[in-house]
């Protein structure tokens, strides 16, 4: 059987009718608007009522497609494909299917389009055929029928029903679910079938009702509270019947005593507590002791009903008398404090003035001033009783002292002026002066002004060049992702396209050496690496088995002799020689170590297995080698 070839293999995927049928939405949706789900619907998870069963076959799931258009959703059941005799399902998907005599690498959701579609028929045949779509035969319809507008009696030319809106869950019985759909007669059966899958195991069965034991236990808790309820009247009839009621004395004081011997006198109609005496569920145990004020209620009676108003005290003192006692409080409170701050001061300054005048003595001793010619000290400490002359003698040097002060502050004066003289006359250099300082400062500002303006716009132009060498390493990246993403998505289809390639038609020694140098060139050129890791599919084993049922076992030392032995009549001789030292090279381990394909398998059993097959392979052509390169 002649097969199309792989290379024009196209993918057919997405949940969109009309891919390859223009008018298949037509037929299919309610309206152009509409867009297609698909689902899988199994009745014993939906239902409720049925136990967990881990060992439960999900064989019975069914398919089911749901329409959407904004406003509602309608679904119904895909129906199921033809099978042909020996086929027990659909299979997986995705796959490779013969769509109207091309074919398609098809998704589950287009295989279930095209069941939906009445134009046409799918049907699963048995392996290695591959699965067809072909358009259904309908039987012709009178023309005059047509014409005159009446439907054709024939089922099969009836289109397809549109999909219905779901209807309510009905709950008739605690364990029975049932659906009610709106569908037409050809999917009775499929109804019937959801009731089968939905009610195939028996309800389980109802614990036995506890309703006795809680009637007995409401009973007893009833009983309780009449027997409480009796024992509080009985207690409420016998302090009824007492003459007089205990009294009891407080130590009042003689203006408040009249008004708390009114307080003793309770009208009978006064409330008691409902706390006290009428609470048959707070007092349980019969050898409860009551406290004085449950038994006597008229002592909180008395609290609840004096008269506070009674007993305030009076007023003695006016609330503006009060305030300005407080304020005179206040002021001598401050004055205290502000006399003791001041005598504080006051001593700190005579303190000062002591070190002070002690100090000066020292100095005035150490230089020998105030000394009299004689060798008498002139201080304060001098005999009183001096005579007139020393006293004469004293009143001339202060007069001279006066004097030589006057002529001190004078000269002082003059040079102050003589001073101001030459200042102003230095006026013109000083402010020329002042003018080039200010200049100068003038300048340095500006200049460091500039020095901050060149920092701050070096700082965005680093910033921006920063931001833009981040931008530009970002978009390369996702270059690179996008197309190291595009490499292996071609990657895959490749393989793909070549493990289709091979799996169909007669297996023959030329389709042998044509698939090992097909995977020749694409093993040596692909750089393998933990993110596309090494696999037996890709390895181009020198075997000539067919690839469909090829493993790792099947890697021997004869099988490799025996390819190279059936591939050498149909090559040349000079051919044939450099064919087997490149797969010598190609497989020799020394090379496989260079290029680490080992270390990308992740799993030790799978790395193991390759290991060992690849030695047998380079030991099969180590002989070979030699034999035909003349090396011994």
């Amino acid at each position: 059987m002649n097969y199309p070839s792989s290379s024009s293999t196209r993918i057919l995927t997405g949940p969109a009718p009309g891919r390859l049928d223009p008018t298949q939405p037509s037929r299919l949706l309610r309206d152009g608007q509409s867009r297609l789900l698909f689902a899988s619907f199994d009745p014993r998870t939906a239902s409720s009522h049925q136990d967990p069963n881990f060992n439960h076959d999900l064989s019975k799931a069914r398919r089911v497609i749901l329409e959407a258009n904004g406003e509602k959703v309608t679904w119904r059941f895909v129906p199921k494909a033809a099978l042909d005799e020996g086929v027990a399902d659909e299979g997986e998907w995705p796959r490779v299917i013969d769509v109207c005599g091309e074919l398609y690498e098809c998704s589950q959701e287009q295989w279930d389009i095209y069941k939906l579609d009445p134009k046409y028929q799918c049907r699963v045949r048995q392996p290695p055929l591959l699965s067809t779509i072909t358009i259904a035969q309908h039987p012709q319809v009178d023309e005059s029928a047509q014409i005159n507008g009446k439907r054709p009696s024939s089922s099969l030319e009836k289109p397809m029903p549109p999909l219905n809106r779901r209807k309510k869950l009905n709950n008739e019985g605690p364990h029975t679910l049932k659906f009610t759909l709106s569908l037409d007669d050809g999917d009775q059966a499929e109804e019937s079938e959801v009731e089968e899958m939905v009610v195939d195991d028996d309800p389980p069965k109802r614990s036995r009702s506890a309703a006795p034991e809680r009637a007995k236990k409401l009973e007893d808790l009833r009983r309780n509270r009449e027997a409480r309820r009796e024992k509080s009247a009985r207690r409420t009839e016998k302090l009824g019947q007492q003459d007089q009621s205990p009294t009891f004395e407080f130590a009042f004081p003689s203006s408040h005593a009249a008004t708390a011997a009114s307080a003793f006198q309770i009208p009978t109609e006064a409330k008691r507590k409902a706390t006290s005496l009428f609470n048959p569920l707070s007092r349980d145990d019969t050898d409860y002791v009551r406290p004085v004020d449950e038994l006597y209620p008229s002592h909180n009676i008395y609290y609840e009903h004096t008269n506070t108003s009674n007993s305030k005290r009076a007023r003695t003192m006016s609330p503006g008398a009060l305030k300005r006692d407080l304020d005179a409080k206040r002021a001598r409170r401050e004055r205290r404090k502000q006399m003791k701050r001041e005598a504080r001061i006051k001593r700190r300054r005579e303190q000062w003035n002591e070190q002070f005048m002690r100090e000066v003595l020292a100095e005035v001793h150490a230089n020998g001033h105030y000394t009299n010619t004689d060798g008498a000290v002139d201080s304060d400490f001098s005999d009183e009783e001096e005579d007139d002359d020393t006293a004469s003698e004293g009143e001339s040097r202060d007069l001279d002292e006066n004097l030589d002060e006057q002529a001190a502050r004078e000269a002082a004066i003059a040079e102050s002026k003589r001073k101001l003289a030459e200042l102003e006359r230095d006026k013109p250099l000083w402010e020329a002066e002042a003018r080039k300082r200010a200049m100068r400062e003038k300048a340095e500002e500006e200049a460091q002004r500039l020095r901050e303006a060149q920092r701050r716009w070096e700082e965005a132009r680093q910033t921006e060049a920063a931001k833009q060498a981040k931008a530009k390493a970002a978009k390369e990246r996702e270059e690179t992702a996008r197309r190291e993403q595009e490499e292996k998505a071609q990657r895959q289809r490749e393989k793909f396209q070549r493990q289709q390639r091979w799996a169909y038609g007669p297996w023959t020694t030329q389709r042998a050496l044509e698939k090992y140098k097909v995977l020749s060139q694409a093993f040596d050129t692909t750089r393998f690496s933990v993110d596309e890791p090494l696999a037996f599919e890709v390895i181009p084993w020198p075997i000539l088995k067919n690839p469909a049922s090829l493993s790792v076992e099947d890697i021997e030392w004869s099988a490799v002799e025996n390819f190279f032995q059936s591939v050498q009549p149909h090559m040349k001789s000079q051919d044939f020689k450099d064919f087997v030292e490149k797969s010598h090279r190609r497989f020799h381990p020394d090379r496989w170590r260079a290029r680490g394909l080992l270390k990308t398998v992740l799993d030790e059993a799978e790395r193991g297995c390759l290991e060992v097959a690849a030695n047998t392979v380079a030991q099969a052509l180590t002989p070979l080698w030699m034999d035909v390169t003349g090396r011994k």
